[in-house]
């Protein structure tokens, strides 16, 4: 279930890197029935990874004692990074490939501090698609989009970046299993 999920949240994800293949389903089905089905794709792949998810014993490296130490600072920057991407900000205006960049810190965080043979699979696959889209994103002609951004959306980004940080710490238990206190 879990190994399935990860194919189907990724292998959907991956369309969209694709202009081409992307433009013809979109023409194919209609672009809400385009984005229905990705979005009922990439749930479906998600759920299964959630509840397919079950860390194990076997260890392949030594844990990094010092992403524990920083990790609530690197998934606050994360997080906050993830939330700018989607919002006229000056985080996002000087950033390049602000969600990659977030998934990238968020991934690479959690495969230094868990080393199990299924969380390698998880968090390696997301770093390996933020590292993959953001080689693609190079390589295509750069789309050019004005945005004026606000400071107003900075500081909400950074508001919200501290909200979720404190809400994952708080509930990653519930989440995960995991307890982060």
């Amino acid at each position: 279930m879990f190994y399935t999920g990860i194919i189907l949240f990724f292998g959907v994800h991956l369309i969209p890197l694709n202009s081409n293949l992307k433009e013809i389903l979109k023409n194919r089905l209609g672009e809400g029935i385009y984005i229905g089905l990705f979005s009922l794709f990439s749930l479906s792949g998600l759920l299964l990874i959630i509840f397919g998810y079950q860390s194990d014993s076997s260890t392949l490296y030594t844990l990094n004692a010092t992403a524990f130490l920083y990790s609530g600072y690197i998934m606050f920057l994360s997080l906050t990074i993830l939330i700018a991407a989607n919002l006229p900000t000056y985080i996002k205006k000087h950033t390049k490939h602000p969600m990659s960049l977030g998934i990238a810190l968020w991934s690479g965080l959690h495969l230094l501090t868990n080393s199990d043979t299924t969380s390698i699979v998880l968090f390696g696959a997301f770093l390996i698609y933020a590292v993959v889209s953001v080689v693609i994103a190079e390589i295509r002609k750069p789309e050019v989009r004005e945005s004026k951004p606000k400071i107003m959306f900075d500081t909400l980004s950074v508001f919200l970046g501290v909200l979720l940080t404190w809400l994952a710490y708080s509930f990653h238990g519930y989440l995960s299993g995991v307890n982060l206190n």
